[in-house]
């Protein structure tokens, strides 16, 4: 009987093979895949500034910028002169994001920062009272700040220092609407006293004409779309170019329209340097019944976490469902937009215990306009809303003004779009967002810029599949080892290649950035590095507000630390020996039997 054929030994390669397979598919999952879900949002930032808890501090420790003095404050928010009880203890709370730390805003540094801009709010009086706060916080930085109520604002404030706007109009739907008597063509039910026509296709009047003053944008509606506004006996009528909108619309219909009218407006005529944000809802907190049965909000402490969806969770068919339902329709309407959405809904379901409920400021108001569980004390809940929109618009004019000033040396198609392929790997969803901003004023369009608001609408980049075994039955030769390694070899060789694009473009931005750092200084390149490194950091950071002051003349204020950050980097890079080959796999080529050459 013939001995059984000896297996031959195994491979030794294989080993090899796997563990450079398993790697392999790690870096492509990270550096080729399509992002994630997740990582398309807003709350891709850093940290998820909206997601967090309400913690207690001491009160030595966390104070309000601001007390009830402030020539910004309107009487019936001002718990502090009204005397509303436990004050102390309502802004004792800190608000604390999952993740991170909320700084509280630095007014002066903010001031800096906008020196020279105007931020405008537009829509209901919660925007109203969101800018009481804002006001009244900056108001730190400059006590010279004036009441300004010019180009049809409600209420604002000029800071003379550093030449600074901040103002509020009033549209609570934000298009434009009036009252019609009732006529033979409208209102004919019975019981019907006239109605509100609303066109949706025209913005109020009172926002209509300022789109182009303001660098800083915050959009907001939502309070005014209930029957408590609009009754049966006066309800809302749906007109588009002038005509009544067949068949009538309901309330919630109408709003969904106007939305979708409103933002593709605000997209169209406000300029796209314009930072803008849509302020989602401030939720309610009327206990037993609406604000005229008896609603009460008289509560000492925070609701905990398990308690907000009883409270608003439609489902339950509470007083204060409308916040979640009318979050639903503005997102679907900012969807794939570069508005900019401000969830300031959930930190704020939290804070029942902050409204100014029956300390209103004046006698009987309580008996004719019920409990107040809608508005906030100030201070109050709404300084943490300014603690958030001032890290935001910080965070954004730090991430894509260098960027812009970048773009404008891109001139032509293919530069862009070879721009444009490699720093899509290198920036993060949310900065490549801040890219599409930041370039759109200048020679992108947007077709040549990455879709990222909207997952189904991102780019998706080609999977690169490593073929082990050919899958065609004619052609099933058996593959050796040494072309499985040389494949192998292939794929690292790419990465090799996709690593060195990643850290060329970010050399070039840099490169560039001192390039204009050294016109400014109007010195030779050398003479800068030499005196960068005899200097101290006082002067070092003297040298680079300047220079970010004298720059973003004409585009969005510039963040000094990063700009301070990458100068370092720079030249911290240029003193480095420089590296080449592949470090992930110092050994492949010996491994696998090739040259040393």
């Amino acid at each position: 009987m013939p001995a059984a054929a000896a297996k031959p030994p195994p491979s030794s390669l294989f080993p090899y093979l796997i563990l450079l397979s398993i790697l392999l598919l790690f870096l492509y999952s990270s550096l080729l895949s399509p992002p994630t879900a997740k990582t398309l949002s807003f709350h891709s930032t850093p940290c998820n500034l909206f997601l967090g808890k309400w913690v207690l501090q001491h009160p030595s420790t966390h104070k309000p910028l601001y007390n009830e003095t402030c020539p910004f404050q309107r009487n019936a928010w001002n718990c502090l002169r009204n005397q509303r009880p436990n004050m102390v203890l309502i802004n004792s709370y800190k608000w604390v994001p999952e993740a991170c730390d909320l700084p509280q805003i630095d007014p002066v540094k903010f001031l800096s920062l906008m020196r020279n801009k105007n931020i405008g709010f537009v829509g209901d009086s919660l925007n109203e009272n969101f800018i009481v706060s804002f006001l009244c916080v900056l108001r730190a930085a400059d006590s010279g700040a004036k009441k300004w109520k010019r180009k049809g604002a409600w209420r604002g404030g000029y800071f003379p220092k550093y030449n600074v706007t901040v103002a509020y109009h009033r549209a609570v739907l934000l298009a434009n609407y009036g009252w019609q008597p009732k006529q033979s063509s409208v209102g004919e039910e019975e019981g019907v006293e006239g109605v509100y026509r609303v066109d949706v296709d025209i913005p109020a009047v009172d926002w209509a004409n300022i789109t182009k003053f303001y660098d800083v944008l915050i959009f907001n509606t939502g309070h005014w779309w209930g029957f408590d506004k609009f009754p049966k006996d006066r309800p809302l009528v749906f007109y588009r170019a002038g005509k009544p909108i067949n068949p009538p619309l309901e309330m919630m219909d109408g709003l969904k329209v106007v939305l979708e009218n409103m933002v593709s407006l605000i997209e169209k005529e406000v300029p796209s340097k314009t930072l803008k944000f849509w302020r989602l809802q401030s939720p309610r907190h009327f206990y037993g019944g609406e604000w005229n049965q008896n609603g009460s909000c008289l509560f000492d402490k925070p609701l905990q976490g398990e308690q907000l969806d009883l409270w608003f969770d439609p489902s339950n068919n509470g007083v204060n469902k409308e916040a979640r339902q009318l979050n639903l329709l503005i997102q679907e309407a900012l969807q794939g937009t570069s508005i900019q959405v401000l969830d300031l809904t959930h930190l704020s379901e939290f804070r029942a215990d902050a409204h100014p409920a029956i300390w209103l400021g004046k006698k009987d108001a309580v008996a004719v306009w019920g409990q107040d569980c809608m508005h906030w004390c100030l201070p109050g809940v709404p300084d943490t809303w300014v603690d958030i929109l001032s890290e935001l618009i910080q965070m954004l004019c730090s991430s894509f003004s260098f960027t812009r000033k970048l773009g404008r040396r891109i001139d032509d198609q293919k530069a862009q779009a070879q721009w444009l392929q490699i720093h899509s790997s290198i920036l993060t969803i949310p900065a490549l967002e801040n890219l599409k901003m930041a370039f759109r004023i200048h020679l992108f369009s947007p077709k040549t810029l990455p879709q990222s608001q909207n997952f189904q609408n991102y780019p998706k980049r080609p999977k690169t599949q490593i073929v082990c075994a050919s899958n065609n039955k004619k052609n099933n030769k058996k593959r050796s080892d040494a072309e499985l390694a040389s494949d192998l070899a292939t794929e690292v060789g790419k990465i090799n290649t996709h690593l060195a694009q990643k850290e060329e473009a970010m050399k070039k931005s840099k490169e560039l950035l001192f390039t204009e750092f050294c016109q400014y200084l109007a010195l030779e390149r050398d003479e800068v590095k030499k005196e960068w490194r005899k200097i101290d950091e006082d002067e070092k950071w003297g040298l680079v507000n300047r220079f970010v002051n004298e720059w973003s003349d004409n585009f969005h204020p510039l963040s000094a630390r990063s700009v301070k950050e990458m100068l370092e980097e720079y030249l911290h890079d240029e003193r480095q020996p420089s590296s080449s080959g592949f470090v992930l796999f110092p050994g492949l080529k010996k491994i696998m039997g090739f040259s040393h050459d």
